[in-house]
């Protein structure tokens, strides 16, 4: 990479960036969320690799909002950005620790759930 430093983008700043764009706010986005009758737990669930019993158990445990807030991150940041990159910034955490080709690793939602807990 002869030196070149990349500029990162905590996932926290892209959200809040990308949702200030759209003009709502995280309340917004739930009630969006309930309105179209979305399952987060299972429309999660459905986007990780490798489910077992006890990671459907782990998921299901976790509050809705998390929950929700962590799906619609993956879905917007992650699953459809195959770049890993929000307007030419890396997201952090880096795509590569969160996904496997288009399904998400169970540690990677961990570490989205473990850094999204603290907006909700």
């Amino acid at each position: 990479m002869n030196g070149e430093k990349y500029l990162t983008i905590p996932i926290e700043t892209a959200l809040h960036d990308l949702l200030r764009e759209y003009g709502i706010d995280l309340n917004d986005l739930f009630i969006a969320m309930i309105d179209e009758g979305i399952d987060v737990y299972e429309e999660l669930i459905n986007r990780i690799d490798h489910v077992t019993n006890d990671i459907i158990q782990i998921i299901k445990n976790k509050p809705w909002k998390l929950v929700a807030l962590t799906l619609f991150v993956l879905q917007a940041f992650y699953i459809t950005n195959l770049s890993g990159l929000y307007k030419g910034y890396f997201l952090d955490p880096p795509r590569d620790n969160i996904m496997n080709g288009l399904k998400a690793r169970f540690a990677g939602v961990l570490v989205l759930m473990h850094r999204l807990k603290f907006l909700i």
